[in-house]
């Protein structure tokens, strides 16, 4: 996957004070740095808010396959002609995906396959920072499904629970990335997707994230539509936050 595509990212922004000489605190969340990782804390007034999922101790376990995708999945996006896969990288949401594969065909009469669930490599986790490069996810994504990469047909979005950034940009994190029409891949983070204002979000509201997030890269990548300045459009160019997310539209100008 090239690193010249185009990406949706978090900004580095925050209001924050000193707390305990470890970590800043304001109303949104944050990493505090340590020798060997990264530590989230979120406040809210006097009340400590858990992080998202798949943080701190739990990351390691969000490497892992999601077996329970089994049952849904294939080793190949089958199918002919342009056709749309998605590719489970690490403990996904089980029910996200099954949900999102529904709406699809529910609401635009697209039938996405599902990829055998793939674990991620503890190894391509930036000790530091506790996250993971985007791009090398997608390299990941390309040597396991050789002939889906490879394919200008098929539309290759990978979905992962784990933190992403971008190690060519300064920006702190990454919803997503993703290449052109021509070449038809994605990925997409569920992380911080869970963040609210006063704490973690339901998981209705982070199907609504993700859903905008996925279908902005269905409208470029397999109906190739073009990005506009729109706020309130799923396929606006600038997202900068879960709150773009939030006011964005879900549905695309296709029939």
């Amino acid at each position: 996957m090239p690193k010249d595509r185009g990406y949706d990212i978090f900004p580095r922004t925050f209001k924050a004070r000193l707390l305990l000489a470890l970590a800043f605190v304001g109303g949104l969340p944050f990493f505090a740095s340590t020798l060997i990782a990264v530590a989230f804390i979120f406040v809210a007034g006097d009340r400590f808010l858990p992080p998202p999922p798949c943080s701190g101790s739990e990351q390691r376990g969000c490497l892992e396959p999601q077996t329970e995708l089994e049952p849904l999945s294939h080793d190949g996006c089958v199918g002919a002609g342009r056709r749309i896969c998605f590719a489970p990288m690490g403990k996904i949401d089980p029910d996200l995906v099954r949900d999102l594969v529904q709406y699809y065909e529910d609401d635009y009469g697209l039938k996405i396959g599902v990829l055998t669930p793939t674990r991620i490599t503890e190894q391509l986790i930036d000790p530091a920072r506790q996250q993971l490069d985007a791009a090398t996810l997608g390299d990941l994504i390309g040597h396991i499904h050789i002939d889906e990469m490879a394919s200008p047909n098929i539309v290759l979005i990978g979905l992962t629970p784990v933190d992403l950034y971008d190690e060519t940009s300064s920006w702190r994190f990454v919803f997503g990335i993703r290449a052109s029409y021509e070449e038809p891949k994605g990925i997409v983070s569920t992380y911080r997707m869970h963040l609210g204002s006063r704490g973690l979000v339901d998981d209705d509201v982070v199907f609504e994230r993700a859903k905008k997030m996925i279908t902005k890269y269905i409208g470029l990548l397999y109906y190739g539509l073009e990005e506009r300045d729109d706020p309130h459009s799923p396929l606006y160019n600038n997202i900068l936050s879960v709150r773009d997310l939030d006011r964005m539209g879900d549905r695309l100008p296709v029939d």
